[in-house]
């Protein structure tokens, strides 16, 4: 939950950069593009509408969108498997009584209430992530995911959430190193938990199934050398009592393509920023952050990618695993 857009500025530095980066790309932008088969064409962007290189892909980040789009009629199924420990104490997840109205510690002490983050990112417990994207015309495509929780000891089991978006994108074709992709849609949580709510100041219990909400997405990347920078602006709003009229959430990530295929980096994710120094409503900035490595197989149309993640404040998980997988047909 979150009030502030002072995220957005941590995506300048890596935009100011990448645009340096593909200036000399960019100068013949308008231009025609000759029809010839470049080995060096970014995955999701062949050049060529034949063959396996239209299926490639190189989706190598576990939490950001991908800021890429496939070509038309091609499609990039996804699936991911993640668990989130939450802390020692179930009560720090929920405290599901609705007479009480805030959070308690194994203690009995009053504490803030554990909160995901947004795009059912992070849910308690164990989470299976199924999906896809197809490509409907030119830089447009429209994506679904299915997210279904397996819960965990002592964790209450999250529903079933969803997305559903439209994606454009929007630097040209041309623009090989340097990618932007902008999307909006609709969100189905697969759990709330207890939200703080301004006006009674306390805190309600949330809803154990999930609420319905909006989002829009930013995502950019690029390549400097075998140097990759990433950045995801992901904002939603969710149609329930206490949420907040927007929150937003920053993925940011580096990688290093070290051989083949194979590329190491870092990636974090972090919700209610403008917090970190001075707890307000919310308590206390939340975020986590991890080293992720990934893979390219089958001639770059499957992607496989893993890493383990720590919680840097007392409202963030313990700890997040993930592996996922894409593969472009």
């Amino acid at each position: 939950m979150m009030r502030s857009s002072s995220p957005c500025r941590l995506l300048l530095p890596i935009a100011s950069l990448l645009t340096v980066a593909d200036a000399s790309r960019v100068a013949r932008a308008d231009a025609p593009e000759p029809v010839v088969v470049d080995p060096n064409a970014a995955p999701d962007r062949p050049v060529e509408d034949a063959g396996d290189a239209r299926y490639r892909i190189d989706r190598t980040w576990l939490y950001g969108d991908d800021a890429r789009i496939p070509l038309p009629l091609t499609i990039v199924a996804a699936s991911s498997l993640s668990y989130t420990n939450v802390g020692n104490s179930p009560t720090r997840v929920s405290y599901p009584q609705a007479s009480v109205a805030s959070c308690v510690s194994a203690s009995g002490g009053s504490q803030p209430c554990y909160s995901s983050f947004a795009g059912n990112t992070a849910q308690p417990g164990g989470m299976m992530l199924v999906g896809g994207e197809l490509g409907l015309f030119p830089r447009v495509s429209i994506q679904g995911n299915a997210m279904f929780g397996l819960g965990g000891a002592d964790i209450p089991s999250p529903d079933v959430g969803a997305t559903a978006s439209l994606r454009f994108q929007v630097l040209p074709n041309s623009w090989r190193t340097l990618h932007l992709v902008a999307s909006a849609g609709y969100i189905r949580e697969a759990w709330g938990g207890p939200v703080y709510n301004d006006d009674t100041k306390t805190w309600l219990p949330g809803s154990p199934n999930g609420d319905n909400g909006m989002f829009f997405q930013v995502a950019m990347s690029g390549d400097v050398s075998n140097l990759r920078l990433a950045g995801t602006l992901h904002g939603e709003h969710i149609f329930a009592d206490g949420r907040d009229p927007l929150d937003v959430m920053v993925d940011l990530g580096a990688s290093y393509l070290l051989v083949g295929g194979f590329r190491a980096g870092v990636e974090y994710v972090g919700q209610d920023l403008e917090e970190t120094f001075h707890p307000g409503a919310e308590g206390g900035a939340r975020h986590f952050i991890g080293p992720i490595a990934s893979l390219q197989l089958l001639r770059d149309r499957l992607t496989l990618v893993a890493g383990p993640s720590i919680g840097l404040s007392s409202l963030s998980p313990d700890f997040v695993a993930r592996a996922g997988a894409s593969f472009g047909f």
